[in-house]
């Protein structure tokens, strides 16, 4: 049997070992829902930011530590994505967070994250996360915005010479908040909205919601939704017979969307990433090389091509790490690092943050995508 002393020096040694392992560790945080209504956001949000940490390992690590992702599945709860957050940040030790697919999650969450004074890039597509930015310094976006993806929509939608419009929305943060800019925006584009409609996200027909805004007789109609719904209301649409263009929030841009959608998927119009069409890009675009890595890495880590939202958290966790090399293990020092990225290149977008731009997602990251036979091509 050992001695006390022995006993008590290979304790000592084992609390070293871990002291020197936690000294040689950069920890992040993570709050990708893997199961629930939005697992497939989150799941591929998670694979993409693991894919990020494996490969920043492969490197050396940043500032010649190894990054270490401590994801917790929130569920797509917001009661459970603030419980997680806490304890990421209270007592896990991490020194950012990768947030939420989850735009009510990251919402839920701004005061827990505030009041740590710990950055964190959410991956929820509403711009309310962080406006106004002078208040909310510690959170960014990775994702492209609603207002982004709007004004390239409405743009299409403009030259697709369509004057009245009428939009389909979710009741849920996402889908408000979408509804909200497109209120707010539509006149600057000359459209006007004739009708706006929205349903819970546990209704399974949208028939007579559809049904009014098909009386009202627009030129084109807008769905603005997340997970499930956004399929059903596209059945829906077909169902009724209605021809008018029907565009879709770019959170369809989704292969789980193409596989609930089936052939009614066609021909919608969704403003999106430039990940579903890399063949198509000019080889000056500056995004076409890291897309073409990064498609291809994921593919041969999973077996699969990546959803749009798996370069999302990938993104963040390469923006975070960049920012730990610039400013260091610090929070308040790489919170000042993200905000000074200026033309960083992701698979997401190219990105320049600033004290008044936390979205950091630039115009000509945008595409319109169409579905072709199941599958994103870019719309004509």
């Amino acid at each position: 049997m050992m001695t006390t002393k022995a006993m008590l020096a290979a304790l000592i040694l084992m609390t070293s070992a871990v002291g020197a392992q936690a000294e040689d560790t950069i920890k992040i945080g993570g709050l990708l829902e893997t199961s629930g209504p939005l697992a497939s956001l989150g799941q591929p949000g998670l694979e993409g930011a693991m894919l990020a940490v494996e490969q920043i390992n492969a490197k050396g690590g940043v500032a010649g530590k190894k990054l270490e992702l401590d994801n917790v599945n929130t569920e797509g709860d917001n009661t459970k994505t603030v419980t997680a957050a806490k304890r990421l940040l209270e007592q896990n030790g991490v020194v950012a967070l990768v947030g939420p697919m989850n735009s009510g999650s990251s919402y839920a969450i701004i005061d827990t994250v505030q009041n740590a004074v710990t950055p964190m890039i959410s991956n929820g597509g509403s711009r309310g996360i962080v406006l106004p930015a002078q208040d909310k310094k510690w959170l960014f976006l990775s994702p492209l915005t609603d207002v982004l993806v709007q004004s390239v929509m409405m743009t299409d939608m403009q030259k697709r010479g369509a004057k009245k419009i009428a939009l389909l929305y979710a009741d849920s943060p996402f889908g408000t908040s979408g509804r909200d800019q497109l209120v707010k925006n539509a006149g600057s584009f000359g459209l006007t909205l004739v009708a706006q409609e929205s349903y819970a996200n546990a209704d399974k027909d949208m028939t007579p919601q559809l049904t009014k805004i098909r009386s009202a007789q627009p030129d084109a109609v807008v769905i603005w939704a997340t997970g499930p719904g956004q399929a059903i209301a596209v059945k829906n649409y077909r169902q009724l017979g209605l021809t008018a263009p029907l565009y879709m929030s770019h959170a369809a841009n989704d292969f789980n969307f193409l596989r609930l959608a089936g052939g009614s998927a066609d021909d919608v119009l969704i403003p999106s990433s430039k990940i579903y069409v890399i063949d198509s890009l000019k080889d000056s675009d500056p995004q076409k090389a890291a897309l073409r890595r990064f498609v291809t890495d994921y593919q041969n880590k999973y077996g699969k091509p990546p959803a749009t939202f798996a370069g999302n958290a990938y993104d963040a966790v390469n923006m975070i790490a960049a920012a730990i090399g610039k400013g260091g293990t610090d929070r308040a020092g790489i919170r000042d690092a993200i905000e000074g990225l200026k033309d960083y290149v992701g698979v997401t977008a190219v990105y320049s943050y600033g004290p008044d731009d936390h979205f950091g997602a630039k115009a000509d990251s945008v595409v319109m995508l169409t579905v072709k036979d199941g599958k994103f091509t870019l719309a004509q």
